[in-house]
């Protein structure tokens, strides 16, 4: 049996629209901003750790905007659901990697 036998053409596209949608997201924080663990690791310097919020914050507006754009052309709401559970936990990381650089006192490779 095929993975997508029964399934109409609609619900087969809204599924690659919500994985589409997540991945534009990830793809949008990785050239932004550089990773959670590069966070943690210099995120204790305060002026560090707000550019990185910074980012975050961009991130977050070019992701809405294409999964917004991608919902709107596709007529479904998938792009915006995927796009939106992408970002939430995106900056969830970031936040808490940057909670642990604070806590850890992490602003060098060395720290």
């Amino acid at each position: 049996m095929e993975p997508m036998a029964g399934m109409d053409n609609r619900r087969a596209i809204a599924a690659l629209l919500f994985i589409a949608a997540s991945t534009n997201a990830m793809d949008v924080y990785s050239a932004l901003n550089s990773s959670p663990w590069t966070a943690e690791s210099f995120g204790g310097n305060p002026a560090k750790a707000d550019a990185c919020r910074g980012y975050v914050r961009h991130a977050i507006g070019v992701s809405t905007f294409y999964t917004v754009g991608a919902g709107i052309i596709g007529r479904s709401w998938w792009p915006v659901v995927g796009g939106a559970l992408a970002n939430v936990y995106m900056f969830w990381l970031y936040e808490r990697a940057l909670a642990r650089a604070d806590e850890s006192g992490s602003q060098t490779w060395g720290d």
